[in-house]
Parts: structure tokens; C-alpha cells; sequence
């Protein structure tokens, strides 16, 4: 295959380089020639495998986690004699494939699935996550068209970073009032001697003023995103969208 002619080329002129991206080619092309049994297969090259707290084990072989479709529900449970060898000729071959083309020992290991759609819908959050610490929320909406896409993968810090980007964008990297967006204060609290409402977002915190029972103006804190309550935060973030 012309494939696996380029691999050994690779491997003829770098023979000190990191084989992970060739091992995940290999495994690909194998993983397409086996996909009603296994749906991918990860590989960690011996410096990026985890290593156990104050372990000096030092790994020498490359990792490879097998996802294979074995799972509760799935055509492969139970795990009959036959279907467990069935799976061990499977790493077996894998085994061979890459010690073939590398030379290289590999440390293997499982995880059973009930399909390849878990492992498709992993895949996905990921992406959207990796995308969001990559891009930052704003940008992240922009990319995904949608704010709703994101939402489930974002964390209230997540949130804090997207109102303070908003702000920055909204007050060339200073802030504005409320009013000034055409949007009513904010209820920051009340009892009976005094009303509190969040009139002001600034760079890093937002400007609670208060009033006296009469609604006359007595004084003015500031508090910073990441102290408001979760509510407030999604009440900011709902006000920001649609500006």
C-alpha cells in the first residue's frame, strides 16, 4: 500500500523521530479494516503516558488503548471465550503491524463501548472544548454560529471571560451603563430601608448603585464577575448576546 511505503520512508530518515503520528496512521488504516469490532485506538508516546505521584518509573514503550465494541447492550456481550479471542487476535495483529514497521514494543490496553457513536459524540465534545480554550468564548460563538452549541461545555468562569470580552468589545476596552444599551439595571438585592441594582459594567466587575426607600440615590460598590451569584452571571450573558 502506498501508505505504508511512505511510513517506511519516514522511518528510514528519521529514525529518532517521535512515532506517534506514524503509529495513529498505521492504526487508522487498521482501525478502517476492522470497524465492526473497534473504533479507534489512542497512542501515547512513553513521555506523555501518566505516571503515578512520586513514581521514578520511567516508560519505554508506547501506549495504545484499544475502544472496542464490547460494551453492555452491544452484539459483542457478553464476553464469550470466542469473543475474547476474537479481541485478543485483534491487538495481536495490531501488535505485529506496529512492531513490523517500527520496531517499537507497544503497552496495550482496553476500553469496551456498546458503539462507535459514544466514542463519535466524545470525540465532539472534545473539539468543542479544545475550540473554546483555544479561541475564547466570543470567538468560539462566532466559529459555531451559536451560543446554544457551546453553552453545555462552558463553566462559569467560562461565562465571567465571555462577559468581560463582551464588555471590552462593547466599550472599546473600557465599560458603559446599562442605559446606555437600552437595557434595564440589573436587581442586585433589597430590604426595607434600601434597593440595590447593578447599573454599570466595567472591565473587570460591574457598579452596584443603592438607593434609599424614597429611591433616592445614596451610594455606589463595585463587585468583581467572578463574586456575582451564577443567576446574575446568566442574566449578563443573556443581556450581552443580543448586542
Amino acid at each position: 500500500m502506498n501508505l505504508r511505503h511512505d511510513i517506511k520512508r519516514i522511518l528510514r530518515e528519521e529514525t529518532n523521530k517521535d512515532l506517534t503520528l506514524v503509529m495513529e496512521m498505521l492504526l487508522e488504516e487498521f482501525v478502517n479494516d476492522h470497524k465492526d469490532i473497534l473504533c479507534k485506538v489512542e497512542v501515547k508516546h512513553p513521555d506523555k503516558r501518566t505516571k503515578l505521584p512520586h513514581s521514578d518509573n520511567v516508560y519505554e514503550n508506547y501506549r495504545a488503548t484499544f475502544y472496542l465494541i464490547g460494551g453492555y447492550g452491544s452484539d459483542n456481550w457478553p464476553a464469550t471465550q470466542s469473543v475474547r479471542r476474537m479481541f485478543d487476535d485483534l491487538m495481536n495483529e495490531a501488535w505485529d503491524l506496529i512492531y513490523n514497521y517500527t520496531g517499537q514494543k507497544l503497552d496495550m490496553f482496553t476500553k469496551h463501548v456498546n458503539s462507535c457513536d459514544d466514542i463519535i459524540k466524545e470525540s465532539k465534545d472534545n473539539s468543542i472544548s479544545d475550540m473554546i480554550k483555544t479561541l475564547g468564548v466570543l470567538d468560539a460563538i462566532k466559529y459555531f454560529g451559536n451560543y446554544y452549541t457551546i453553552e453545555p461545555y462552558l463553566k462559569v468562569v467560562d461565562k465571567v471571560n465571555f462577559i468581560k470580552e463582551k464588555v471590552a468589545e462593547l466599550g472599546d476596552g473600557g465599560g458603559f451603563g446599562l442605559v446606555e444599551i437600552d437595557e434595564e439595571p440589573i436587581h442586585y438585592g433589597e430590604d426595607e430601608n434600601e434597593l440595590r441594582q447593578i447599573e454599570y459594567l466595567g472591565k473587570n466587575g460591574v457598579t452596584v448603585a443603592v438607593y434609599d426607600a424614597d429611591i433616592e440615590h445614596m451610594d455606589e460598590f463595585n463587585v468583581m464577575y467572578e463574586s456575582l451569584s451564577v443567576e446574575i452571571i446568566e442574566q449578563l450573558v443573556e443581556i450581552l448576546l443580543n448586542h
